[in-house]
């Protein structure tokens, strides 16, 4: 998973006021299918997801 398609994801799951905290492995797959990408493959993809949400404000 590249940085812009974590940061994509993380987009969507902000956008629907989830933080890196609350945000489930199933957020993150439907995060990902309606932003049009691959869903995370491993636990590396979705911590890359939630630093990114971290980055945008919707984290810690």
């Amino acid at each position: 998973m590249s940085a812009l398609t974590a940061y994509d994801t993380a987009r969507v799951l902000a956008t629907h006021g989830l933080t890196s905290d609350t945000a489930t492995r199933a957020d993150m797959d439907a995060a990902a299918d309606h932003a049009g990408i691959d869903r995370p493959a491993d636990n590396h993809d979705r911590h890359t997801i939630r630093a990114a949400l971290d980055a945008i404000g919707g984290g810690r």
